[in-house]
């Protein structure tokens, strides 16, 4: 066979002298053919040489995958199932293709950025352009997850967050609902227990050391102020209702006395006693509702209001002495009093408080100290010795008014003692107390 260089394409023919010229509509076209295959060519060596020319890492991650899409640009569609992607490597590891559409440079650029905010170090990423599944790329942020995963000391996990924060992190999402629940039940009370915000568990790329489980896991939910347990808790308590009392003025009572004609009774009261609880300390405790259980019983009470007298009161016995006469008839007529015989100078008291009347020498009584209680009751102390009160004294029950003695009509050293009501003379022994 022989072939010819025509300069410009290569005209291929069968033995010597069998060559045939190529109709001109022909050769015409293979020219074109030729001249873009060339074209593509010294094109697709421009790129190259461009992309070996840049230094950083960055923009030679763009300027591949700008050379990728314009390289391929001329593909056909393919149908509705492929497109042009772009392939991102680490340590010859592919990590996650990407449209050729997307900024390659601006997805390595927020990596980079998010590697450096979590303290780790950039990984090193290769990009190479290829015909791609629609469904098998990935959007940017999943990209930027991807290179952050590659990186050492960052991996995937599942971040716990309230309102964006991120609390703690755990290896599976089932650990991180096992630490909130672990941290509702340390904080429960008798009631409701529920955190204090709502949380969010999200699959994030954190530092290897963020990841916790078990009591960590629940320690780090429960440092600062972003999320708590609050409880609610309703005491019942029974308290006592105190019942009323309602009094009934009866001058058949004396002052001071009373009777009961309805005897009352406390009631019952149920009050709710609403208690909030934050991370098992007490917050704030109010009355949220009362119920009366049992009605109280009003004591209806009968009230004196007769004026009292000595002879209600009773009398205290003036001094202690051996009965020696009592009351009534002796000798032919009537004793009016009672007498204790008692030793010389023995103290004399009022038998009860009231106003000194007399207090004189009296033929038949000797000296003799009487006493005005109120109301026409008189009491009178006779044979005394030496009196010790005068005329007008206020005295008290138990004081001493005199010293026994044996004057005037006696036999010896004795007491007489008697109590008059309104001129009647009574028997001292029915109200002495």
């Amino acid at each position: 066979m022989q072939i010819e260089n025509t300069g410009s394409f290569i005209v291929s023919g069968g033995a010597p002298g069998m060559e045939k010229k190529q109709p001109p509509q022909k050769a015409a076209a293979k020219r074109e053919r030729v001249r873009k295959t060339a074209h593509r060519a010294a094109r697709g060596k421009f790129f190259a040489e461009y992309a070996a020319s840049l230094r950083d890492r960055r923009k030679r991650a763009l300027c591949v995958a700008v050379g990728a899409a314009v390289t391929l640009a001329g593909v056909t569609a393919l149908g509705a199932y492929c497109t042009v992607g772009v392939d991102y490597y680490c340590g010859g590891e592919l990590l996650c293709t990407v449209a050729a559409a997307d900024d390659a440079a601006a997805i390595i650029e927020g990596a980079m950025a998010r590697a450096d905010k979590l303290g780790a170090p950039e990984p090193e990423i290769e990009t190479a352009p290829k015909l791609a599944l629609k469904s098998a790329l990935v959007d940017g942020d999943e990209a930027i997850d991807a290179i952050l995963e590659a990186s050492p000391g960052l991996c995937r996990a599942y971040a716990v967050t309230v309102g964006g924060e991120t609390l703690a992190a755990a290896s599976t999402r089932e650990e991180a609902e096992d630490a909130l629940t672990a941290y509702v039940a340390k904080y429960r009370l008798n009631g409701s227990a529920v955190l204090s915000a709502n949380v969010d568990i999200e699959e994030q790329i954190v530092q290897n050391s963020d990841v916790l489980s078990g009591d960590a896991l629940v320690a780090a939910l429960e440092e600062g102020d972003a999320l708590a347990v609050i409880n609610t808790v309703d005491l019942v308590e029974r308290q006592t209702l105190p019942h009323e009392t309602e009094e009934i003025a009866d001058d058949s009572l004396y002052v001071g006395d009373s009777a009961v004609e309805t005897e009352g009774s406390d009631g019952v009261i149920m009050m709710t006693n609403e208690q909030i609880y934050r991370n098992g300390e007490l917050l704030s405790s109010a009355i949220v509702s009362s119920e009366t259980a049992v009605e109280p019983v009003t004591e209806v009470v009968h009230v004196g209001t007769k004026p009292r007298n000595a002879l209600v009161d009773g009398f205290s016995y003036p001094l202690s002495g051996r009965l020696s006469s009592g009351f009534g008839p002796r000798w032919g007529r009537t004793h009016r009093g009672i007498d204790l015989a008692v030793a010389m100078d023995t103290p004399v008291t009022a038998a009860a408080a009231g106003t000194v009347i007399t207090a004189e020498y009296k033929p038949s009584y000797g000296n003799i100290v009487q006493i005005d209680h109120g109301y026409g009751i008189v009491t009178s102390y006779a044979h005394l010795d030496y009196i010790d009160v005068s005329v007008g004294q206020s005295v008290a029950r138990g004081e001493v008014v005199a010293h026994s003695g044996s004057t005037g009509n006696s036999t010896g050293p004795h007491l007489h003692f008697e109590v008059i009501n309104n001129g009647e003379y009574l028997n001292p022994l029915d109200y002495l107390i």
